[in-house]
């Protein structure tokens, strides 16, 4: 592998680590949703999603900022496997409305955010 990209997917890694733990650890659990995971899964797919359209788009992203953004930063910031555990206790605590909630509002968010970075990038 390449040293210069890994570190520049160490460095993404590491502000989008401690991007996700000032904005998730910010804002409130609401009502017991947990609206900052929601937010930073929205905000690494927006991101992502802008980042893939410069790309399909003609834009000249170097590879070093493919792998700072895309691996590294929009990779920690977002956040699977705390959506996934915290669904699971929504669904244990028998939650069951606020836990396929939580799952519809991650999937369709954050699928409909690429689409729109997507977007995004194109009229750059």
């Amino acid at each position: 592998m390449n040293a210069r990209i890994m570190l520049m997917i160490a460095l993404g890694g590491a502000l989008g680590a401690l991007a996700r733990y000032g904005i998730a650890g910010f804002l409130p659990v609401y009502r017991d949703f947990p609206v900052g995971t929601l937010i930073v899964n929205s905000m690494a797919s927006l991101l992502l999603g802008y980042l893939y359209g410069l790309l399909f788009f003609g834009g000249g992203v170097s590879s070093d900022m493919r792998a700072f953004f895309g691996t590294g930063f929009c990779g920690a910031l977002s956040t699977f496997s705390t959506f996934s555990y915290e669904t699971f206790e929504l669904l244990r605590d028998r939650e069951y409305v606020l836990g396929f909630l939580n799952i519809s509002a991650n999937v369709i968010i954050t699928i409909s955010l690429v689409f729109l970075g997507f977007i995004l990038a194109r009229r750059v």
